[in-house]
């Protein structure tokens, strides 16, 4: 979350600052990327900076030189540019320059922190594909970023920082589980900045919670995809509704609507007396990938029509799928595997034994193959098993 100390050990690896105590160190030549603009001076040129900011990473002045071209060219920055002032060039521009200088260092550690938001998704792209490479070459890269994508497709391993500690540290696609505990448990007590008291309507209707509950009726902030949900809807009323409808919306995004539960789309409308009430929602799952949504409440009345309430959306819930997030919607699936085309499918090998399912029952049999392969060596025989199922 932020605020958990990730750029300030960056800022200690890289020597901005100083420890108050134990040590730090770093092996190797070191290039970091941490804030925007950090090393160059406005008043001098793009070119100029170049050679200024390369010579304080540790690289001599033929070294950069012979990749002045290179690092102008994939910074996006022509002639033009490479010769004007940096104080006028865009946020991003200053970000692509910075990370083009520091990849082009060849450094032995490479730290990054989040600025490379700023750049457009073309860039964006060309980054990761750089650090990829780098990573391969055998650069050791720090990386802090709240993208879970990114993390797993370029790191090995993660370390979850909460309140300037290590919570977890481990193989990356484990950490995102840690991560996503870590936001609830920063958002649980965190009052959003639109919850604030709104003035009460002439029909005296007011959302005092919404609860999220699991199957066990425990309140919780963080839940898989796959898991039963429980909504608890606690409200006022201070005039009788014969007709009112409930609806209940989740968000990912500002504009960007992802459900719409409407009890009045459902034939359900409810005659509520004055009073405090409690309404309870079952959901059997919430088919969603990993991220972090938020919700808010209608209280609608059918017979005039009228929306008694409709909060901000300020109640948040983290879901998590223990892997990478891929689309919007989480579903359960099956994969079956015809084996009548497996050799079309793979005409290269030889198929051996087959065992499958009865394409007319429902019971969901694993499929065992063996294939055989020329190498150096002479033939091999593999032998596989597919699960064909994904629940």
């Amino acid at each position: 979350p932020n605020g958990a100390g990730k750029s300030t050990i960056l800022k200690l690896l890289a020597g901005i600052l100083r420890a108050d105590a134990g040590t730090v160190e770093v092996q190797g030549r070191l290039a970091a990327l941490i804030e925007v603009g950090a090393g160059f001076h406005g008043d001098l040129t793009g070119r100029e900076n170049i050679f200024l900011n390369g010579a304080i990473l540790g690289m001599t002045r033929q070294e950069i030189r012979s990749k002045l071209d290179a690092i102008a060219a994939f910074a996006g920055l022509g002639k033009g540019f490479l010769d004007t002032p940096v104080k006028r060039y865009s946020s991003g521009m200053y970000a692509r320059l910075g990370f083009s200088i520091a990849s082009h260092v060849e450094p032995d550690v490479l730290l990054i922190d989040e600025v490379l938001s700023v750049g457009d998704a073309v860039f964006r792209l060309r980054c990761l594909e750089k650090m990829r490479q780098l990573v391969t070459d055998g650069t050791a890269l720090i990386y802090v970023t709240h993208d879970l994508d990114q993390m797993q497709s370029i790191c090995g391993r993660a370390v979850v920082l909460e309140k300037g500690r290590v919570t977890y540290e481990g193989p990356s696609r484990d950490a995102v589980s840690h991560y996503m505990q870590a936001m609830s448990r920063a958002y649980a007590d965190r009052p959003t900045d639109l919850a604030e008291a709104e003035p009460e309507n002439p029909r005296g209707a007011v959302v005092t919670s919404l609860r999220f509950l699991n199957g066990n009726g425990e309140e919780l902030r963080w839940m898989h995809s796959r898991e039963s949900l429980q909504l608890e809807l606690v409200f006022q009323i201070k005039q009788p509704i014969e007709r009112l409808v409930v609806e209940l919306n989740m968000r990912a995004a500002v504009h960007q609507n992802l459900l719409s539960l409407n009890s009045g789309r459902d034939g359900v409308m409810f005659d509520v007396k004055p009073g405090q009430h409690s309404l309870t929602l079952t959901l059997a799952t919430l088919p969603v990938s990993a991220g972090q949504y938020l919700w808010n409440v209608r209280l609608w009345d059918a017979d005039s029509g009228a929306a008694l309430v409709d909060t901000p959306f300020q109640y948040p819930l983290v879901v998590g799928d223990d892997g990478p997030k891929s689309g919007v919607i989480s579903v359960e699936r099956d994969w079956t595997l015809d084996t009548n085309h497996h050799a079309q499918a793979i005409p290269t090998a030889t198929a051996g034994k087959v065992r499958t399912a009865d394409p007319t029952s429902q019971e969901k049999t694993p499929v065992e193959c063996s294939v055989s392969a020329e190498n150096d060596d002479g033939p091999e025989e593999h032998s596989q098993v597919v699960t064909a199922s994904r629940t």
